[in-house]
């Protein structure tokens, strides 16, 4: 039986291991694979709405106002919603043509461990993730992920819960 090779850590994981944070690697390519992806974690018991996407926004067309929000992957965020809860005229998506400048990392890598770890951009939850003790987030690398105690995470990088979609 062929020895399975292990996968090296990535910055991020290095983190989670500086900080006593504990968490599994995952290997889940939403952006690859969309539906099926999610399809995979629901087999193995893992729930579509605590595997989080990371999204970076700029607000009020300042380049140096950027902030991170981290919601469920097939929920859409509210731009007008999260301006409001933020006291912010306006939010946009940050240009992805951008993101390795802003974030340092690809589209569907971001991650706010390593964002908030080089960047010290604000970093929001979604509210609605509460219910869930265990979250999946990227590992700073495409489809890559990390399974960790919410509460944990949320610590480790100063974050907030705030109501990301309209209702």
């Amino acid at each position: 039986m062929a020895k399975q090779k292990k996968l090296k850590k990535t910055n991020e994981e290095r983190y989670l291991d500086q900080h006593g944070v504990a968490y599994t690697e995952k290997n889940f390519d939403w952006v690859g694979r969309g539906q099926v992806a999610l399809e995979d974690a629901a087999a193995v018991g893992v729930a579509a709405k605590s595997i989080l996407k990371t999204i970076v926004l700029q607000a009020n067309n300042d380049p140096h106002d950027y902030l991170v929000v981290c919601l469920p992957v097939e929920d859409e965020i509210d731009l007008k919603t999260v301006a409001r809860e933020l006291g912010k005229k306006q939010l946009h998506l940050a240009d992805a043509k951008r993101l390795v400048n802003i974030t340092g990392y690809v589209h569907g890598a971001n991650t706010p461990i390593g964002i908030h770890a080089n960047k010290g951009f604000p970093i929001y939850f979604d509210e609605r993730i509460q219910e869930f003790s265990e979250i999946s987030v990227s590992a700073g690398k495409l489809g890559r992920s990390v399974r960790v105690n919410r509460e944990a995470l949320v610590t480790l990088v100063e974050g907030q819960y705030i109501h990301v979609v309209r209702g």
